[in-house]
């Protein structure tokens, strides 16, 4: 059966934990790693419906966005509300699991989810916020057996560049080698030197894939000892953003922008400041609460966000910015079900054998 820390490793390929923010607190946040896990739970926030919802379900482990622990804990009151949901998790030994703003950045992660729904195209990154080193992965590999480990490197994560996957640069040579008497050389003998036509394979990875496709060109490698060589790149880097900036694939005038904004997002109770235009094409957004973005925003026609406040209006009339504030709930809900489908194609590639729900009956905190 497949164990909680399974199914963390995988989201942390997604959504490695250092691209969260500074100040956010992402990761375990109840249980143990070793729990087994036959259903998860996903969902945009931990409350008491929710961990009602997954003792009801029998379900192992909650995975939810939004940190169910934030700050520091200096004691624990099982009287109050927050100590009252973590008594309740630890007699049922259920595990939780948060994904945070590291999810937010994460390629897939909610803002692409938040574009898809928007049905933007041409989707770029909005706003940087760093970089992780990119490595060269260089093996030598009989003629025969390159494409094998080539496939299994690619499988495990290398070779992605932009929008392409399963990069490579091959070129041929000729190794040289002589097994001593404990050897067991899948070419030529023990004791005899041997000289094979190999292909030298070159591929690019990033820091969160790289353990992962050395292991994998280790399995799929016919030889007993493995050649390899790592190297740091300076450049290119892999550059990290938060939120995304597209287009709709027309152009729309304000009352239609405003339709198409509340049937994309039909839970969000909308707001629109700034100034209203005319026609709107490009479209930037950030999920959650993105006011302090709104000069990033200048040059899209649209800015859809949340938590917007009275000045931050007043901000985006004076910079000519037509701001959408779709509130926090209303552009962050599509979450539950992103990761649920997210654990879902793993289950299916990895053979977990598990459920996977999403908890249905999410609500805002602010009502009519």
């Amino acid at each position: 059966m497949v164990t909680a820390k399974q199914i963390i490793e995988s989201m942390e390929r997604w959504a490695p934990p250092h691209y969260s923010e500074s100040w956010d607190n992402v990761g375990l946040m109840v249980g143990s790693k070793q729990r087994e896990v036959s259903k998860i739970i996903t969902s945009l926030d931990i409350t008491p419906e929710v961990v009602d919802y997954a003792i009801s379900e029998q379900a192992q482990m909650i995975i939810s966005h939004h940190p169910f622990i934030f700050k520091g804990i200096k004691s624990l009151n099982l009287d109050s509300p927050q100590g009252h949901v973590i008594e309740k998790l630890i007699k049922n030994d259920i595990v939780v699991y948060s994904a945070h703003t590291n999810l937010d950045i994460a390629e897939g992660g909610l803002n692409d989810m938040l574009a898809s729904r928007l049905g933007l195209v041409n989707v770029k990154g909005f706003v940087p916020t760093g970089a992780d080193t990119l490595y060269k992965i260089t093996t030598f590999v009989p003629v025969d057996a390159a494409d094998a480990v080539r496939d299994a490197m690619a499988k495990a994560g290398a070779g992605r560049i932009g929008n392409y996957e399963a990069c490579s640069f091959s070129f041929t040579g000729e190794g040289r080698f002589r097994g001593n008497d404990e050897s067991h050389p899948v070419v030529g003998e023990a004791g005899s030197l041997t000289v094979v036509p190999e292909v030298a394979i070159n591929v690019i990875v990033d820091s969160n894939h790289k353990q992962a496709v050395i292991e994998a060109m280790k399995a799929a490698h016919p030889y007993e000892e493995v050649a390899y060589e790592v190297f740091a790149m300076h450049e290119p880097n892999m550059g990290r953003t938060l939120g995304r900036v597209g287009e709709l694939p027309e152009s729309m005038d304000f009352e239609s922008f405003r339709e198409h904004i509340q049937e994309s997002l039909p839970h969000a109770n909308l707001r629109f400041g700034g100034i209203k235009k005319e026609t709107v094409k490009t479209v930037a957004l950030c999920s959650g609460g993105g006011a302090e973005f709104i000069k990033n925003a200048i040059n899209a026609d649209a800015y859809v966000t949340g938590d917007l406040k009275y000045h931050d209006a007043q901000l985006a009339k004076e910079l000519g910015v037509l701001v959408v504030d779709a509130g926090h709930f209303g552009t962050e809900e599509i979450v539950a079900d992103g990761i649920r489908d997210y654990l879902m194609n793993q289950s299916a590639e990895s053979n977990w054998g598990i459920t996977i729900q999403s908890f249905e009956n999410q609500c805002d905190f602010f009502f009519d």
